[in-house]
């Protein structure tokens, strides 16, 4: 019974909601049923302890005594206490949306004719919709619904040729859509740069032209501007004035954004941080890194408390990059406890590897790195760059030319990453081949011819476009390239 679902899912409740799931459950107008709460207690009481406690004879002694022992009984007694569960999920989530509760009273009451607490409390909902600064789709959502029982209950009972709540309702339905479908595209988008993704976005285009042709209407609508300018951003890279009114929006308009809304402005905004990166932008690792540090202090980074295990990344390797090795220690230290738990101990210590390695810490960094299990593409490719990285600087050749071909195989491969990404990863790996053959031989070349072969690579890199962590290599060619190695 340790292992059922049931108790994995009770598991999994934080000591908050454990308590707020009890009192639930005891409470007679959603359960009437006592062993289903002298089984919740029981489970909440032995759930941290051993897991013979929660063995299922065990368990049906404890809620049966002296009877025999009956599987199908005990079994009867968990379906009512998991269906208990998922009711309390519902109610949970329900009591989250914050105008779920006062736009269902309204429809409650339309529906049950009494109008005199419709009208009133409609009053009320306008008032609030009124003074909330955040139009998000939740409240356009709402403001739709409201219009739209306003509208039909008017036009029922008093006047049928009032159009102006019915414009209302028709516009506010217009917005809820158009904040869906933008958002939902920014994130497909986003997803299909990332993984061998396709999605067929339909009228995307005709909205988009839609909206510029009306901006005049949605200007003064921040989440529309907002996923507006996000989609533009990763449609047209190339132009960096979609990307300026993102860096402002999070500079003026956060009150305007409900929190989902404006953790999505810092992640896309760190994504086209890190594409401008990526493609040489080297300016922008100054910048990605303040976002993340505005971010984490204004709690957007986290999520319910918790931090994604690659936010945790970028903002360790930007720490390292930009050289800022005492704060991103502590900062490794200070949100572990935040990663997600089954994602902690690969994060932590691919983290800690790369900051040993930025300072100079090679072996200590392999150790950390040996670690590191490939749970997905991103931890291989990740790891394996560094480790590239360590052998060139402990100048193990040999290990590092088997290296770099066992990894140009598997990125040829690998049927998860794009095209892009197997060009880049191709391009890098061949441009580190050259780069470890010029300094292994560096002993059979002048100092001017070997200064010469390294610039002329250092050229090749530079004028190629899609080079997966091109500013390593262009370091090495110009920087400590013209030492021995």
């Amino acid at each position: 019974m340790y292992q059922s679902r049931l108790v994995k899912h009770i598991r999994e409740l934080s000591p908050k909601d454990r308590e707020r799931f009890l009192q639930f459950a005891h409470s007679p107008y959603f359960n009437q049923h006592e062993k289903t709460q002298e089984l919740l207690a029981l489970i909440l009481e032995r759930i941290d302890g051993p897991e013979k406690k929660l063995d299922k004879p065990v368990v049906f002694r404890a809620l049966f005594k002296g009877e025999p022992y009956n599987e199908q009984q005990l079994h009867n007694v968990m379906s009512y206490l998991k269906k208990l569960y998922h009711d309390f999920l519902a109610y949970e989530h329900f009591g989250q949306k914050r105008y779920n509760k006062r736009l269902y009273t309204l429809q409650a009451a339309l529906d049950k004719h009494q109008f005199d607490l419709m009208t009133n409390r409609s009053k009320q909902l306008q008032k609030k919709l009124g003074d909330d600064p955040v139009h998000d789709s939740d409240y356009y959502y709402t403001s739709y619904h409201l219009n739209n029982m306003l509208g039909y209950y008017t036009g029922h009972y008093f006047d049928r040729s009032e159009t102006d709540t019915f414009q209302q309702m028709l516009d506010n339905l217009d917005k809820y859509y158009i904040v869906e479908k933008l958002r939902n595209c920014c994130h497909l988008t986003a997803n299909s740069m990332m993984m061998n993704t396709s999605y067929n976005f339909r009228i995307l285009d005709e909205l988009l032209g839609y909206l510029e042709s009306h901006w005049e209407d949605y200007e003064n609508d921040p989440t529309i501007v907002l996923y507006y300018n996000v989609i533009m951003s990763m449609n047209d890279k190339d132009n960096p004035r979609y990307y300026q009114r993102m860096k402002q929006m999070l500079a003026e308009d956060m009150d305007c954004l409900s929190a989902d809304d404006g953790r999505d402005l810092y992640s896309f905004s760190y994504n086209y941080c890190i594409s401008m990166i990526n493609a040489g932008h080297s300016a922008y690792l100054r910048e990605l890194f303040q976002l993340y540090k505005q971010g984490l202090k204004q709690g957007l980074v986290l999520e319910k408390g918790t931090i994604s295990e690659w936010d945790y990344k970028n903002i360790a390797t930007l720490g390292c990059r930009l050289q800022e090795f005492e704060w991103t220690e502590q900062f490794l230290h200070d949100f572990r406890e935040n990663l997600p738990a089954h994602r902690q101990e690969n994060a932590y210590n691919y983290n800690l590897g790369n900051l040993y390695y930025n300072k100079k810490m090679y072996n200590e960094a392999l150790s950390a790195l040996l670690l590191v299990q490939f749970t997905d593409v991103k931890y291989h490719l990740s790891t394996t760059f560094l480790l590239l990285r360590t052998y060139y600087a402990l100048k193990d050749t040999e290990a590092l030319l088997s290296l770099i071909e066992t990894f140009r195989i598997y990125v040829i491969r690998n049927r998860k990453m794009t095209t892009e990404q197997k060009r880049g990863y191709t391009n890098f790996l061949r441009f580190a081949k050259r780069l470890v053959l010029l300094k292994h031989h560096a002993s059979t070349y002048s100092r001017k011819a070997l200064d010469e072969g390294l610039a002329k690579l250092a050229q090749k890199v530079e004028s190629t476009e899609n080079v997966i962590n091109k500013y390593w290599l262009l370091d090495e060619c110009r920087g400590e390239a013209v030492s021995v190695y």
